[in-house]
């Protein structure tokens, strides 16, 4: 179930779900499977039903003859303990150490709270010039740790 859960990513952050600590809880019964999901954002993340539906998918993918309930839980705020050591080392190596330890004691909803008090925003420019930005810092941590 981990292993399925590592291959999806969240959207603005080229970190999988798992590693980065938003798979809060996996039931697994007779017939039934059931993941509890948060997002770094909570409330406001925009792509929370694209991550959860994309779990959904690939668990009923590998496991056809189960019922799968992903659930999206928006009561938690995500913080940086969440993260698994592996995820914690993939946050520090594409945003850096220091952007990762300033997150200790905060939520990402408290970074990302002032900012959308700018006057005349438009969200969804916005959220693509973030998602064009955090895809080009992918491309770049990728092409520097390229084994091939």
């Amino acid at each position: 179930m981990i292993d399925i859960l590592k291959e999806i990513y969240d959207p603005e952050i080229p970190i999988n779900i798992y590693d980065l600590g938003l798979v809060r809880e996996i039931n697994i019964d007779e017939d039934k499977i059931t993941v509890r999901l948060i997002f770094t954002a909570n409330k406001g993340c925009t792509l929370a039903d694209m991550i959860a539906i994309q779990a959904k998918y690939k668990i009923s993918k590998e496991f056809p003859n189960y019922k799968v309930s992903v659930m999206s839980d928006y009561n938690v705020k995500w913080n940086l303990s969440y993260a698994t050591n592996e995820g914690r080392t993939m946050l520090e190596e594409i945003y850096g150490k220091e952007t990762v330890q300033s997150l200790e004691n905060v939520t990402i909803e408290d970074i990302i709270r002032p900012k959308f008090r700018v006057e005349n925003l438009d969200p969804k420019s916005y959220m693509a010039e973030i998602i064009d930005r955090r895809y080009k810092e992918f491309k770049n941590w990728y092409e520097r740790h390229r084994i091939l």
